[in-house]
């Protein structure tokens, strides 16, 4: 055949040592195919894969980066030179990963099981990720490539994906925006991020909630505090912490004195229930608001209860059991107690309210 007479011709000139008359064969072999692509599984269509394969191996990277560009968006790319780039190095493979429908579903999880970070981004980048495949990269991708996975609106995501994702957001501020944002995450995963996000987040859940029917809300806001209290790990002195908050309700010494105290005496499952109690949230509310980095949730759980402004900065300073020069930060989180409006602190209120309600 003609063609693959021009072709094997082409392939004795590929011998020669310049690296340029290589790089110049490799594109008339490539315009060659596009002008008059053969059908796939063909003579024609093999011929093509093995020289093009050939002269590849041959040129430099940059030359290989151009080839994967051209054949990034036909289906009808020669596959054993498709795989080839697309293990190639990242600045070669990545328009093949990103981009290429050629390549099957099994090649691609072969590559995500086994690639680097870079790899896995090219793939979460694709028009549609499959399922299986987006398990691959949530359980080997660290969060900026699981980030933009979760961006990318043409990614599906199974339940057991979403949760593990929103788990690892509750403590990678890379990660949360991109779950919140996300318009198919699970309304009680939201539910668990309520707890976790800064305000701006916060108020994008609840502006999901306030769209939603009340069961629907009350369902979710159920399953999150069923989940978050299974995950917490239960303490053994609760009932004798109760009972001394009872106690101290009684003799009416339950205030802010008691809570700086506890707190800095490290008595924490008496905090926590203290805590919980002054506040009306739940108990799960109440330890997370402590031992999250982001201060957002104890700010709007204090504004909320009608803490004064001096008892936020004191707790907020004596819950990461910080030596005096944390007190330096109080005139910052005295400004940010101050921002919080009253309205905005109950309507997440409403929320976490509703979860310690659901959950009686």
């Amino acid at each position: 055949m003609a063609v693959i007479s021009k072709l094997n011709s082409l392939l004795e000139l590929a011998k020669e040592r310049s690296s340029d008359r290589r790089r110049t064969l490799l594109r008339e072999v490539t315009d060659m195919f596009f002008d008059e692509p053969p059908e796939r599984d063909t003579p024609v269509s093999q011929e093509f894969d093995d020289v093009l394969s050939a002269l590849a191996e041959q040129t430099a990277q940059g030359a290989r980066a151009e080839l994967a560009e051209r054949f990034a968006d036909t289906p009808l790319a020669p596959r054993g030179m498709l795989l080839k780039l697309a293990r190639d190095a990242i600045e070669v493979a990545a328009p093949i990963l990103a981009r290429s429908t050629a390549l099957s579903e099994a090649e691609l999880l072969s590559i995500a099981e086994q690639g680097a970070q870079p790899q896995l981004k090219a793939i979460s980048q694709r028009e549609l990720v499959s399922e299986r495949l987006s398990d691959t990269i949530v359980r080997r991708g660290d969060d900026e490539t699981v980030a933009v996975l979760i961006r990318n609106d043409g990614a599906q995501l199974s339940r057991a994906s979403f949760e593990t994702v929103a788990e690892r957001a509750e403590h990678s501020r890379i990660l949360q925006a991109p779950v919140v944002n996300r318009k198919d995450t699970p309304a009680d995963l939201l539910g668990d991020l309520m707890l976790t996000v800064e305000n701006h987040l916060r108020d994008h859940i609840l502006e999901r909630f306030d769209g939603m029917e009340p069961a629907l809300v009350e369902q979710a806001l159920a399953a999150s505090h069923a989940r978050l209290s299974e995950r917490m790990s239960q303490d053994q002195d609760v009932e004798e912490a109760e009972k001394f908050v009872r106690g101290m309700a009684v003799r009416k010494m339950l205030n802010g004195g008691l809570l700086a105290r506890l707190l800095r005496e490290r008595e924490m499952t008496r905090f926590h229930v203290a805590f919980a109690e002054m506040t009306g949230v739940d108990r799960v509310a109440a330890r997370r608001a402590i031992d999250q980095e982001c201060i957002d949730p104890l700010a709007l759980i204090c504004r909320s209860a009608g803490f004064d402004k001096a008892l936020f900065v004191t707790l907020a300073v004596l819950r990461s059991n910080a030596t005096e020069d944390a007190f330096r930060d109080a005139k910052e989180l005295g400004l940010l107690y101050d921002r919080i409006t009253v309205e905005d602190a109950a309507r997440a209120m409403r929320f976490w309210r509703m979860r310690r309600d659901v959950a009686a």
